[in-house]
């Protein structure tokens, strides 16, 4: 705006002047005078070439002149509005979406790391004092189940494996004995049921002839012959009692023989089958006993460590000084870690020989901080992913198993453990991770896509398709952000047509529009 004339006066005549005040002020009039025309220059050639369309005003003033337009210029250069034709957004990668209200979780990260699996790892010690007799493995060798790691010469082995071929050889012997015991009673069971239907002695003797009863035949049967003459000698006496050749004193006599040799063999059944249990019974009884060495021998090496197939290949005349190997074998498919065992070298169960990790599998470990322990209830039996930068394009899941119940005082955090598979090895036990999961989730908020935020001398902006081929950027305030978005406070409002991607072709013409201004 150029101010208005300010009337000025044409002449003043020099008679009116005192000379004194003349003389005393026109250094200072000249001074001020000159500076007021040099200022009003250089604004004049600051404003000129600061920008191509500054106007040429004639006035009287032209100082004030030359600031109103310069203002107007720094306005005309500011514009935030952007043209470029439609038949380049394809090539320029232009997207437009209206801006709409949608819920937005907010992706939390953290940094952890990555360690072995506390469930797939064994420290190898020796069950027993021995010698280094060989070693199977070296560090770092991938083993199977089973697969022998190492041997130790034990004398502790050697003489358990000897006791348990001692308390074979005695169980074998203890069932051979109850083996010939039960058939004993079996045999002399038979018999006495026979003599009681009062089977003919010479039935019995061709039924019995082969049959092992040991001692019990003879008992059994004098008792029953001497029976049968005195119940004889009474028959034959009642027969001729009659006739008086007899006394009845005789016929007396060999009746009561006959019922004492009735007693006799009678008691010595009974003896027999109270014998015949009672032997049976200790016979079976042996056998229980020997089982049981056999059975507290077998266990003594078995909690050393024995498999199975070696204690059914004891044998010390085949196997002479190798029966006090102690074999050393993997408990699962592995990787051998560490190795601290050579050969005849003196080993003790206080020792670690080897160190072996199941690598399929891996933990993740990160600290939750106090801020997300909210967090923790769902983040249980969760998957999570996480990313290392020796494999950049590549994102791993694990599963949350433990969330924690401490809190550490010091760092304020609380431990966080989930479990990854890693079958192709590719996670290194020590590697630092960058954990991420989904925080809270925030309902109807606005958001755009994190390519349509741009920024430019430190202030975050988008742009907006205003009309036709016209776009003008906003200035926005932004929120919390996730992979994918971010949430926006200020700036823009909703069904705005906002650019999602190719805003940065934009921001390259409007940078280069200033560029060219300035």
């Amino acid at each position: 705006m150029i101010p208005a004339e300010v009337p000025v006066s044409r002449s003043v005549p020099s008679t009116t002047l005192h000379s004194s005040w003349f003389h005393g002020r026109w250094p200072l009039l000249l001074v001020s005078t000159i500076a007021a025309v040099a200022g009003a220059f250089a604004m004049h050639w600051y404003v000129r070439w600061s920008s191509p369309t500054v106007a040429t005003v004639q006035t009287e003033d032209d100082s004030a002149a030359i600031v109103e337009v310069a203002n107007a210029t720094t306005e005309s250069a500011s514009s935030d509005f952007v043209e470029l034709p439609q038949s380049q957004w394809p090539s320029s990668g232009i997207e437009i979406e209206p801006l709409r209200p949608a819920k937005f979780s907010k992706t939390i990260r953290l940094t952890g790391k990555v360690s072995l699996n506390q469930d797939r790892i064994a420290h190898i010690y020796p069950m027993v004092e021995g010698a280094v007799e060989s070693v199977s493995v070296s560090l770092g060798k991938t083993v199977k189940a089973e697969e022998l790691l190492a041997v130790i010469h034990s004398r502790e082995i050697g003489e358990s494996k000897l006791k348990l071929y001692q308390a074979r050889l005695q169980l074998e012997m203890a069932r051979t004995k109850n083996q010939l015991q039960t058939e004993v009673a079996e045999n002399a069971r038979e018999l006495i049921k026979a003599l009681r239907e009062d089977t003919p002695i010479e039935k019995i003797e061709v039924m019995f002839r082969n049959r092992p009863m040991g001692v019990y035949r003879e008992q059994v049967l004098a008792a029953y012959s001497k029976f049968l003459k005195s119940a004889a000698d009474v028959s034959r006496l009642e027969g001729i009692a009659g006739t008086g050749a007899v006394s009845g004193k005789q016929l007396l006599t060999a009746e009561a023989n006959r019922n004492a040799d009735q007693a006799t063999y009678q008691s010595r059944i009974e003896q027999i089958e109270y014998e015949l249990r009672t032997s049976t019974l200790l016979s079976s009884q042996a056998v229980r006993e020997a089982e049981t060495q056999v059975a507290v021998a077998e266990t003594s090496l078995r909690i050393l460590g024995c498999q199975t197939d070696e204690l059914i290949a004891i044998d010390p005349a085949n196997q002479g000084e190798t029966i006090s190997h102690y074999a050393i074998r993997a408990p699962f498919d592995g990787t051998v870690l560490t190795k601290d065992v050579v050969l005849s070298e003196q080993v003790r169960p206080d020792v670690m020989l080897l160190s072996i990790a199941d690598l399929s599998t891996v933990w993740v470990n990160a600290d939750i901080y106090e801020e997300h322990v909210s967090l923790l209830g769902s983040l249980e039996d969760r998957k999570v992913t996480f990313e290392n930068e020796a494999w950049p394009d590549r994102k791993f899941e694990a599963t949350v198993f433990y969330t924690g119940d401490i809190m550490d005082e010091t760092t304020r955090t609380i431990s966080m453990r989930a479990i990854s598979e890693n079958t192709e090895h590719l996670l290194k036990p020590g590697m630092f991770v960058t954990v991420a999961f989904s925080g809270a989730t925030e309902d109807e908020v606005l958001q755009v896509p994190l390519s349509a935020v741009q920024e430019h001398e430190g202030q975050k902006f988008v742009f907006v398709h205003e009309q036709g081929e016209t776009f003008k950027r906003y200035d926005i305030q932004i929120g919390a952000a996730n992979e994918s978005a971010v949430v926006i406070h200020d700036g823009v409002q909703i069904d705005q047509a906002v650019v999602t991607k190719g805003g940065f072709m934009l921001k390259s013409r409007m940078l280069a529009d200033l560029m060219g201004e300035e």
